[in-house]
């Protein structure tokens, strides 16, 4: 691919009548490539009459569907900037992302324009786009005069050619990915094009994929992991199944579907495939067509790892890929067998094409001996351009400059990145620092704890460390004294739990990653 090709991330085009032909997006709603390249041409062209110039943003809030893709690769065909919402986000946060982000159009449906009654909608917004039928029995909602709401089929009819070449340069931006701030007010990371590209660009060079390939969408749109499985499969000419929401922690759905399909590309967050693993929904007859399994987001504990690679082909490749949303993934490492053998997670690995990386410590110099830790600094072509309508913030000045600091925690060991955890997770204990990651990763290795996740609470006036466990199934759970002295082989006395609390299961965010501020603020699920 040449520096700076930005096609990658687009529909492909001039393809022969038997690559027109097939199957583009699967599942429910199947689709050719010839059939959604008309539908985007069609809403793409429409898209261009709304809107007045490129950069504008164009906000999805629906389900997962063939639909929530056509209304992304037409925003990008148009020269807009795609604003994905998660479909069950709750309203109150949808209205904050859209008047942050301040869209044009907004792509949604009967039920959810019903959640935003009564909301004040950005002055932004020129047209809704209902995609469920328009014979929908509920009431109608009332929006601004200055609003148009229009049906699908209507807003598609006799639709333009679509425009071209407008918003395509590298620096121009393709999506805001909004995510939880630390003020608890969600922000939005600017993807440019050039970000895109880079990271399907490597990922074309390092996965032989190509028309043959089924890849599986399970991340939710707005979760950077989407933009893999969309765009890396159509630049492959490969096919999509789009995971629905209905199915995706639904472990019987996700495994039939991997079968059914025949997936060969299976990227998501290590807790997912420690549920298919866990529940005996993933055997080796669902797994046979797999050639690459990807994980991201979060630590994979080693045990769960080995029962994983237990139920695959012995040739699926294994990857793990690492980066914040505001890099995308900027490193990764394929796993060998004797990684597999470690106590200790899988490294981060090295960075991708693109990327480059150094260690620093908290004076800002390279950390260069190995084993000792700093903190991971990103540069290159992956880091996005910062965070939008937060230019004048302290990270501003770094992302201007084409740096992201993580924020995580690494050490060099053989010539390898390894996670150590996150510097807001470091916290002091009887002046010790503790990470508590590594509370959570020695609780995990009790053989009758199925999942765990470390906090610290305030108890009597003082600052201790409090252990939520989810019990392995068929086991008797351990009580604090056992957890104790299980740790106490693993840690130093400091860093010994002072209270345990046993749960049916861990709080899990939109993304599936364990919800700390539900642990917190007590909204975990007790055990039945």
């Amino acid at each position: 691919m040449r520096k700076g090709d930005i096609s990658v991330i687009r529909l492909p085009r001039g393809l022969t009548d038997a690559e027109l032909a097939r199957t583009a997006l699967t599942g429910d709603d199947p689709v050719s490539y010839g059939e959604l390249t008309r539908r985007v041409d069609a809403l793409a062209g429409r898209l261009g009459e709304v809107t007045s110039g490129p950069g504008e943003r164009v906000a999805v809030w629906l389900g997962k569907g063939t639909r929530y893709v056509t209304a992304v690769l037409a925003a990008l065909e148009a020269g807009c900037v795609y604003v994905p919402l998660d479909g069950a986000q709750p309203a109150v946060r949808v209205t904050t992302i859209l008047g942050d982000s301040g869209p044009t159009v907004l792509f949604t449906d009967h039920g959810r324009l019903r959640q935003l009654a009564g909301a004040e909608l950005p002055a932004s917004l020129r047209a809704i786009v209902l995609t469920d039928p328009a014979e929908d029995p509920g009431e109608p909602v009332r929006t601004p005069a200055t609003v148009a709401v229009h049906s699908w089929s209507a807003f598609t009819a006799d639709a333009p050619d679509r425009p071209a070449g407008r918003g395509r340069t590298p620096d121009d931006l393709a999506a805001l990915l909004y995510t939880s701030g630390s003020t608890g007010t969600p922000k939005g990371v600017k993807i440019s094009h050039r970000n895109l590209a880079n990271f399907v660009g490597w990922a074309l060079e390092e996965f032989e994929v190509g028309p043959d390939d089924v890849f599986a969408n399970h991340a939710s749109f707005n979760f950077d992991l989407s933009t893999f499985d969309l765009f890396a499969a159509l630049a492959a000419r490969a096919t999509l199944w789009v995971v629905p929401d209905a199915a995706a922690k639904d472990v019987s759905a996700l495994a039939a579907g991997i079968r059914g399909h025949g997936v060969t590309v299976w990227y998501s967050v290590p807790s997912i495939l420690h549920l298919l693993t866990a529940s005996g929904a993933l055997t080796p007859a669902e797994t046979r067509s797999l050639r690459y399994v990807l994980f991201a987001g979060e630590v994979f504990p080693i045990g769960r790892l080995r029962a994983l690679r237990g139920v695959l082909p012995p040739d699926t490749a294994l990857y793990n890929l690492y980066g914040p949303t505001e890099t995308n993934v900027c490193t990764y490492h394929r796993a060998t067998p004797a990684d597999l053998e470690r106590e200790h997670p899988l490294p981060i690995g090295a960075p991708i094409k693109g990327a480059h990386v150094r260690v620093e410590d908290e004076h800002g110099e390279a950390v260069d001996t190995p084993g000792d830790p700093g903190e991971l600094v990103v540069s290159g072509e992956c880091v996005t351009p910062g965070y939008w309508g937060r230019e004048h913030e302290p990270a501003a000045a770094d992302h201007r400059s084409g740096r992201h600091r993580t924020g995580d925690l690494v050490t060099v060991e053989e010539g390898r990145l390894v996670y150590r955890g996150r510097k807001d997770r470091m916290v002091k204990l009887s002046g010790y620092r503790v990470e508590l990651g590594e509370i959570e990763a020695a609780v995990l290795r009790h053989p009758a704890v199925a999942d765990a996740a470390v906090i610290t609470a305030e108890t009597g006036g003082r600052t201790g460390i409090a252990v939520y466990y989810v019990p392995r199934e068929g086991g008797k759970p351990p009580n604090l004294l056992q957890l104790k002295q299980h740790c106490k082989t693993l840690l130093p006395p400091y860093m010994l739990p002072h209270s345990a609390t046993r749960l049916a299961r861990l709080p899990r965010n939109a993304n599936g990653k364990t919800d700390y501020r539900a642990l917190t603020e007590g909204a975990a699920e007790p055990p039945s």
